[in-house]
């Protein structure tokens, strides 16, 4: 009893001298001080809130606030840093009543650096600064008799920016997969007719859509229209009967390519109305070598 009296005498009195040796402000902050002040009151101040990690621990998003952790006398409180990450230095504002000791974990590449925090007494605070290979930490530690922090980690910006960048890289490659699996199915389903590919088609107009290549397998006709079309509206396909009346016919859109469900000798591609149309004619180059347009009265493909 009478030990504990003594060294909660010597105590205070360390506290008190401490007091004593810390002079009065020598002079008022200038506008310039008390706004700097002011920043940092701030972000001291942040009203960004720690969460609770997978393992039980209280997480702080690094660099947005500083740190409140809660100690408690006979407890230990484990800071955790990012995995690789190695301790340097370590600074406290209090040296007497705070013991900080590292620690590590893992092995190899997973190490993992660690800090335990103990106190003395309840009802104290102080700082405490840590210096590593990757960035410096600032944080304020409080003591409480019962309540405590148990395990405290960090989240990190750039650490959560890289997640969304590959969950959105993983949805554009399943996307650009799509697209090349479509594509192949196009190129496997006019490959079937490869020995019979018929070139011999006239593109006639100016449109920034205007066909690549026209070419039939003897059963269908395909068109092939330019990369930059998908960034377009689709233009609407025709056949032209000999009279250049419009007849609807069955085709589809697959990747750039139009897919015709017949052989013709003259279609139309049109986007628009009156002055404002775009049009692209399509005609069989063995139709325009021959003296009529239509020839004989044969019917079509």
């Amino acid at each position: 009893m009478i030990r504990y009296i003594v060294m909660s005498l010597l105590l205070l009195s360390s506290l008190l001298v401490a007091d004593d040796l810390l002079s009065e402000n020598s002079r008022n902050l200038s506008q310039r001080e008390w706004h700097s002040i002011s920043l940092a009151k701030e972000w001291l101040n942040n009203g960004n809130k720690s969460f609770r990690g997978e393992d039980g621990s209280i997480s702080f998003l690094y660099g947005a606030t500083m740190p409140r952790v809660v100690v408690a006398p006979l407890k230990i409180t484990d800071i955790q840093f990012e995995i690789g990450e190695k301790i340097k230095d370590v600074q406290l504002g209090d040296t007497t009543r705070w013991i900080v000791s590292p620690s590590i974990s893992g092995e190899g590449d997973k190490q993992t650096s660690h800090l335990l925090i103990k106190t003395t007494d309840v009802g104290l605070e102080t700082t405490l600064f840590v210096s590593t290979n990757r960035r410096t930490y600032h944080m304020n530690l409080f003591s409480r008799k019962y309540e405590y922090m148990p395990i405290v980690n960090f989240k990190y910006r750039d650490k959560i920016n890289k997640k969304w960048e590959a969950y959105n890289k993983h949805f554009q490659e399943e996307k650009e997969k799509q697209k090349r699996n479509k594509n192949l199915r196009v190129t496997s389903l006019i490959s079937k007719n490869i020995d019979n590919l018929d070139f011999k088609y006239t593109i006639i107009g100016d449109a920034s859509w205007k066909p690549v290549r026209v070419y039939n397998d003897g059963v269908k006709t395909y068109i092939q229209m330019p990369n930059s079309m998908k960034y377009q509206e689709a233009p609407i396909f025709m056949v032209l009967d000999k009279g250049d009346n419009n007849q609807l016919v069955n085709y589809r859109l697959k990747g750039n390519n139009y897919i015709v469900d017949k052989l013709f000798k003259k279609g139309i591609l049109i986007i628009g109305v009156g002055q404002n149309q775009e049009k692209v004619t399509i005609i069989k180059k063995d139709v325009v070598q021959s003296s009529s347009l239509w020839g004989d009265e044969s019917e079509d493909y």
